[in-house]
């Protein structure tokens, strides 16, 4: 389906006029379950950053700020005042914000907290290299005609400025509550869509009585923003289709000896390190590191300086972390001998013909497709022309903080919407954390769900409509899966051992 103009307006970085009617004077916090006899147009499950951006976009936008919004989760919000001291050390889990993600914050009224905050910074440039090839990619926003590619911000502070927001433009939230029973109605029937809520106590069962609190909703629309898990999908009955990759992100904060402006990822055997720069100085970065299970529990278990001083070697290609890519300061002494090519008289590898035009016929396009569609997530150029000359990452000197591990994984629901019933975010899409796109592809669903609702509010139709609901499903479908399949193919194509995979890499 046609993207629609305002859609379009947003994903292309630029901003939309809001009409500022709500402020913090006007706040309307309250529980569902005090009107549970009057519905309410729209309910979100679900709030994290998506579900929140959703709550906000609704009620910021001129054509739905009339419509009632709930937002109901099974975890209490986050704390303003976090936000207005922050630790000195930004927290491991951050968020690589594209221009339209942040278009869509400040629309909202949550990017100027955010900004605030001095924990948001601006990468100008992006460079993705092999460890096992000699080539790379290197994108700058001046190429472009923009100061920056985008901003990376932790998640916590993006979090925090949408509750906030949320809270000033009259979104309905309620004490922690988990989704137990969904009723949607038959196709054609005109009834509401009912969700229960069993209110999360102290000790998981309500009221502490052993006795479970059950608050009844009923709306117009049910979102579905409660993650990969999505307990709103399995109550609807659809089904998510994925697969696990066997890998962990391990992710953490490190120093480095100068600032800098650039989101730096070099594919190692295991899987890509990125280094990404965090705070307003540039000298403090997040590292989103995929490698094994067994090898992601190692790095969150050493030492501040034994962490450090890995990840300055791995990004450097020195030690066993020197496998003889562009870029390296080691002498390939973890190279993998590579079989399959037939070794000439001259001491190279040497192709047939049959080989070389599969390598640029198929796989060579097919890398620089996939690393062309990450780029245009940023705005880049990447595979267009000759890249820029490869410049070596600033040196890794200190870590700090909490460091954890997640499973990689990637899934795609069969359906995003049903009548009376959308899902968005990772309830509807998981991508693996390659180039930083899950919430970005989360905030784009917020655009498209968004707009479809302002339609059908324009035109005196239902929100809840299947016509409606339709038309986003189409849009999102079509703007997520190409990337999600360009990801997945990146991290398939940089995790081959394959001979003819490695030559097209390079």
């Amino acid at each position: 389906a046609a993207m629609t103009w305002l859609a379009r307006r947003i994903l292309a970085g630029t901003r939309r006029p809001i009409a500022r009617a709500f402020s913090a004077t006007s706040s309307s916090v309250s529980s569902p379950s005090a009107d549970a006899a009057e519905p309410v147009d729209v309910c979100i499950v679900g709030g994290g950053i998506v579900g929140t951006a959703l709550a906000c976009s609704i009620r910021a936008n001129p054509l739905t700020a009339h419509l009632t919004v709930s937002l109901a989760d099974r975890a209490p919000p986050p704390a303003s005042a976090w936000l207005d001291d922050p630790p000195p050390t930004p927290e491991p889990r951050v968020s690589a914000l594209t221009p339209a993600s942040v278009a869509l914050l400040r629309d909202v009224g949550a990017w100027d907290r955010v900004e605030a905050s001095r924990r948001a910074c601006a990468f100008r440039a992006m460079q993705v290299w092999d460890a096992e090839a000699v080539g790379h990619v290197r994108y700058d926003a001046s190429e472009v005609g923009a100061t920056e590619l985008g901003h990376v911000v932790e998640n916590r502070v993006v979090h925090t400025a949408l509750h906030e927001a949320a809270r000033r433009l009259g979104v309905q939230t309620s004490p922690p509550a988990a989704a137990v029973a969904l009723d949607l109605p038959a196709d054609g029937g005109g009834d509401l869509a009912t969700i229960k809520f069993r209110r999360e106590g102290r000790d998981g069962d309500g009221d502490g009585d052993g006795t479970p609190e059950i608050e009844e909703v009923r709306a117009r629309l049910v979102v579905g923003a409660d993650g990969p898990s999505s307990k709103v999908r399995t109550l609807a009955g659809l089904r998510a289709a994925g697969w696990r990759y066997g890998l962990k992100a391990a992710v953490g904060t490190v120093a480095t000896d100068e600032p800098h402006g650039t989101a730096w990822q070099r594919f190692l055997p295991t899987g890509p390190l990125a280094l990404l720069p965090v705070t307003e100085d540039g000298r403090v970065s997040n590292v989103v590191w995929t490698t094994t299970p067994e090898e992601a529990e190692r790095l969150c278990g050493l030492c501040d300086e034994a962490f450090a001083a890995e990840v300055d070697a791995a990004l450097r290609g020195e030690g066993r972390h020197s496998h003889g890519g562009q870029g390296e300061v080691g002498t390939g002494e973890g190279k993998r001998r590579r079989p399959g090519f037939v070794y000439g008289f001259e001491g190279q590898w040497l192709m047939g013909e049959a080989q070389e035009r599969l390598v640029d016929v198929l796989l060579k396009p097919a890398t620089e497709a996939a690393i062309r569609a990450v780029a245009n997530g940023f705005g880049g150029t990447a595979g267009d022309d000759a890249a820029p000359p490869f410049e070596h990452p600033p040196r890794v000197v200190a870590a700090a903080g909490p460091r954890g591990a997640f499973p990689l994984a990637t899934s795609l629901a069969g359906r995003y919407a049903l009548r009376r019933l959308a899902l968005v975010g990772d309830a509807a899409h998981q991508v693996h954390p390659l180039g930083g796109q899950g919430v970005n592809l989360g905030m784009r669903d917020v655009v498209l769900l968004t707009d479809a609702l302002a339609a059908a509010c324009a035109n005196g139709g239902d929100v809840g409509s299947m016509l409606v609901l339709r038309g986003y499903a189409d849009a999102a479908n079509g703007a997520n899966v190409p990337m999600m399949a360009a990801l997945d193919g990146l991290q398939r194509l940089f995790a081959s051992d394959q001979p003819l995979v490695a030559w097209a890499r390079g």
